[in-house]
């Protein structure tokens, strides 16, 4: 199970806040502890109620407004989501509301029942104390001591469930005393045989006056008591064929402890408290110490090469003092080698700019230089004089071409009006329109009727009326047309002569602006021509030639230009070559090599760099060489301590042994290790001589009948004759026990009496409900005995599986130096072991390294229970307050690699935590901020 979010709607200062949950490890960092306090009580608090009033502190009631408590979103291993509210209530503990995945709501009883399964059952007690605790409940390591824990971790190895061995035991303990408890009178039992009694009590009543009945009675009771005594006969018999077999069965195993124990008694005395697996330790310590020697040698060895290796490397100091000068070189060298080779480029480039701007100049003319193209003026003031000159000349141009245009048209128009006059004196003598009307009519009238006959005659008669018609309406239609009179101009024969003489008039009046504009055009090209004169021009040129000069002019100006600059951008490359040069030569010198010029510059700079390259390489290696050999140094000095260390160790091994050497001390460990061997074998006869025999004391009675039998094969062969001797004692038996049937009947016979009858069917009921309790009550004391004697045996099986995760949990943190955790037989106590074997107590150890063991313990414990049960969120609080630097690098890394089985979640207000699980764990997400 992992948490997936959290809503505080009112706890504490807490008001309406979220919390995410990431899978894995999550980080809570609060400014002070009553943010991160607050948040981890109500993670607690959420599953298992608000404290009662008694803990008012721990109930965290709203200060910041809001509904007391909030809710909880949980999602289990097979991925069903869960939200858990809790919410004020009818009781102080308030009310838990469990919201399902699909969708459904549980409240109450069914709420509970639901939360109890997603915790696997776990109490609130354990909660606390294993799953979600801080600094103070770490330090307590007698709170996972407690039977409730080892109870419930028990109940999940036992495939019960979520239901713990102790509520097993309580409900059979109940059971049982609900039947017979010793000294009470309301059970079951005591009740039924109150009846009994009763019920007896008034046959025998009945039974009093019936003396028939009382012999009968008699002889059954007589038969009873042989039936007793046989049985007695037989059970003593049975007891002597057991005793026998089991003489038999275990005569083998009494004489071979019998050896060990002599073999035992044999052995040479060695010290008790001899060290376990002595030997091992010690070739182990002999082994070490042999290669730590080894190793001491070789690093002797490697410190004199290495000192042989920087002995032998010279350094020039003059090269590694320039090395400002040359790495300078180096890193200009490539643009300084492009500017050399620009050079030779930009003297060609200003070669042929000198020849552009020669054949420029030549161009304009012959008359031309660079200080004249340079001199004169072609900027925008000339180019406006040009224009305005230009434009005075072009008007005046064209004011002449106008007025020229203009007299020829007067010209034209004189010329016309004299043809106008010589066709209207024509006209006035033309024919009249009458005498054209009169030959119409003569001839047409008559050409239309014999058109019009010949269609009647020809075609239809309706044709040649239409034809007459039609050549009436033509007729009449060209006479209208010619009366008509036609219009001629006003003007008559008198005017005339007037209007030639205005003509005339306007011819001379235009030859006069011709002549005008003639004299304008003059003197705009004297203007003209004396500015081109002025500008040293030659006169001839017009508009369009000016322009084309001036262009040339500027073009030619332009390469004089860039001539001059490629000329002093050659000067600065000449200068900056030469200044390059010099400082390459003053480090040569400066090195003791020999000088260069432009042409070999860069192989010069090349050696110079490899030089120094050489030099520093040297340098390097041997300032490496002192660091290896100065490691080295301390590496010698560390693996003398530690031989130094094994030494004395196998040197306090020996003296543990009781011997004065190694050899000694083998011989005694193998002395110890055959003792070791005989008492195993011992212990393993004395176990099945114990479930053969029984107690102790038994044993002891037992051997001491396997030493007092005189014949074992005599004892062998009884075991036979006894039991044809208890077959027919048996057979003896059952006849009595026939005998005893029969006499019953003749008891019910006289047993007329209904109320007898009755009373006797009551009597077998009772004595039948009697029994049925009896074995009820028996069933049931024996689960209780079985359970708790399964429990105990489980406790000390599981000891060593979460002793074995908290060693190797505590190796982890400690980085090897405490390596297992042991608890002793004697007083029950935890001592952890350094890998040399020494052991120490709880009380030896640091208050860090203390907590470090009690928190080891805590996850072995969640271990033991993940791997029966299933897996919890764990919740921690500044555990690591106390731990030094690297074991706090340490447990965050073993939190980390436990976070991929079980959710973890850490609060602390520490900054420094943060940077730890910043470094150490790889992907690590962004800390929740707690602010109050």
């Amino acid at each position: 199970m992992r948490f997936i979010k959290a809503y505080v709607d009112g706890y504490g200062k807490f008001n309406n806040r979220d919390f995410v949950f990431e899978p894995g490890f999550n980080l809570f960092l609060g400014p002070n502890e009553a943010g991160k306090t607050t948040m981890m009580s109500f993670l607690r608090t959420i599953f298992f109620g608000f404290p009662g009033r008694r803990d008012a502190s721990g109930r965290y009631e709203p200060l910041a407004g809001g509904i007391h408590g909030g809710r909880l979103e949980l999602e289990t291993s097979d991925k069903k989501t869960f939200s858990v509210s809790l919410k004020p209530g009818r009781t102080l503990t308030g009310e838990i509301i469990i919201l399902n995945g699909d969708g459904s709501e549980l409240s109450g009883e069914g709420a509970r029942k639901t939360l109890s399964a997603l915790l696997h059952g776990v109490s609130e007690n354990i909660y606390k104390t294993v799953f979600a605790f801080s600094l103070t409940e770490l330090q307590q390591l007698d709170s996972l001591e407690n039977d409730e824990i080892n109870a419930h971790i028990y109940s999940a190895g036992t495939g019960i469930g979520d239901v713990t061995l102790p509520d097993i035991l309580k409900t059979v303990e109940e059971e049982k005393n609900k039947i017979y408890k010793p000294g009470g009178t309301s059970q079951i039992v005591p009740k039924i045989t109150k009846e009994l009694e009763s019920v007896r009590a008034e046959i025998s009543d009945i039974k009093k006056d019936q003396e028939r009945y009382k012999s009968t009675i008699k002889e059954i009771e007589n038969l009873r008591q042989e039936q007793t005594r046989l049985s007695h006969v037989i059970d003593n018999k049975r007891r002597e064929k057991e005793k026998a077999s089991r003489l038999k069965a275990g005569r083998d195993n009494v004489n071979e402890l019998n050896e060990i124990e002599k073999q035992i008694s044999s052995l040479p005395s060695v010290i008790e408290e001899f060290p376990l697996d002595g030997a091992g330790r010690l070739d182990k310590l002999e082994e070490k110490l042999t290669e730590r020697k080894e190793e001491l040698q070789e690093c002797k060895n490697q410190i004199n090469n290495l000192s042989t290796q920087k002995d032998s490397i010279c350094i020039d100091n003059k090269v590694l003092e320039a090395e400002a000068l040359i790495s300078s070189l180096a890193e200009d060298r490539s643009a300084e080698i492009e500017n050399i080779k620009k050079k030779d480029e930009i003297e060609s480039n200003t070669t042929s700019l000198k020849t552009d701007v020669s054949n420029a100049i030549t161009d304009i003319g012959t008359d031309w230089d660079e200080d004249r193209v340079i001199t004169i003026d072609v900027g925008k003031e000339a180019s406006e004089n040009i224009r305005v000159l230009t434009e005075g000349l072009s008007n005046a141009q064209i004011n002449v071409e106008k007025a020229e245009n203009a007299l020829v048209q007067e010209k034209r128009n004189k010329e016309e009006s004299s043809r106008e006059f010589q066709a209207f004196s024509h006209n006035l003598e033309t024919l009249k329109p009458e005498s054209r009307l009169k030959y119409l009519l003569i001839f047409g009238m008559p050409f239309v009727v014999i058109l019009g006959i010949l269609f009647w005659t020809t075609l239809k008669p309706i044709s040649g009326i239409i034809v007459v018609i039609l050549g009436f309406i033509a007729i009449a239609f060209c006479y209208f047309y010619y009366k008509t009179p036609k219009s001629y101009p006003d003007e008559s024969k008198e005017q005339l002569p007037d209007i030639l003489g205005a003509r005339k008039k306007s011819i001379e009046e235009t030859e006069k602006a011709l002549s005008n504009a003639k004299d304008e055009h003059k003197r705009a090209l004297g203007k003209w021509q004396g500015w081109l004169r002025d500008n040293r021009f030659s006169t001839e040129l017009d508009r369009n030639g000016i322009f084309d000069l001036i262009e040339s002019v500027r073009k030619a100006r332009e390469l004089i230009r860039k001539k001059k600059e490629a000329e002093k951008k050659l000067q600065h490359v000449e200068e900056r070559s030469h200044t390059y040069l010099g400082r390459v030569n003053d480090a040569l010198k400066l090195c003791n090599l020999k000088t260069t010029s432009l042409d070999n510059i860069s192989q010069s700079i090349h050696k110079l760099d490899d030089t120094l390259k050489k030099q520093k390489r040297f340098k390097e290696k041997k300032e490496h060489l002192e660091e290896r050999i100065r490691e080295l140094e301390t590496r010698k000095k560390t693996i003398q301590n530690i031989i130094n260390d094994l030494e004395n160790s196998i040197q306090n091994l020996i003296v543990e042994g009781g011997a004065g050497n190694a050899e000694e001390f083998r011989k005694h460990s193998t002395v110890v290790q055959k003792r070791e061997r005989l008492m195993e074998r011992k212990n393993t006869l004395e176990i099945q001589l114990a479930r053969l025999i029984g107690s102790a004391p038994e044993i002891e009675k037992f051997k001491e009948e396997v030493t007092a039998e005189t014949d074992p094969m005599t004892t062998d062969q009884s075991i036979e004759k006894l039991e044809n001797e208890i077959t027919q004692l048996e057979g003896e038996l059952s006849g009595i026990t026939q005998n005893i049937g029969a006499k019953k009947n003749q008891i019910s016979e006289l047993e007329k009496n209904e109320r007898l009858g009755g009373l006797r069917l009551e009597e077998e009921n009772l004595k039948a409900r009697l029994q049925e309790a009896i074995s009820e009550w028996s069933v049931n004391a024996m689960c209780y005995t079985l359970l708790n004697k399964a429990m105990t045996i489980y406790e000390k099986e599981r000891q060593p599986f979460v002793l074995k995760h908290a060693g190797r949990y505590l190796d982890k943190i400690t980085e090897g130096r405490y390596i297992r955790v042991i608890k002793k037989a004697e007083g029950n106590k935890l001592v952890v072991e350094t890998p040399e074997g020494l052991q120490k107590s709880v009380n030896a150890l640091s208050r860090g390294t203390a907590e470090q063991l009690y928190l080891s313990m805590r996850l072995a414990f969640i271990k033991e229970y993940a791997n029966r049960v299933g897996t919890l969120p764990i919740i921690v609080d500044d555990i690591l307050v106390n731990f030094d630097p690297q074991r706090a690098k340490t447990t965050i890394r073993l939190l980390n690699e436990i976070s991929k089985e079980n959710q973890i979640i850490m609060f602390t207000c520490h900054p420094n935590t943060l940077d730890l699980c910043k470094k150490e764990i790889k992907d690590f997400k962004e800390p929740v901020l707690i602010d109050v």
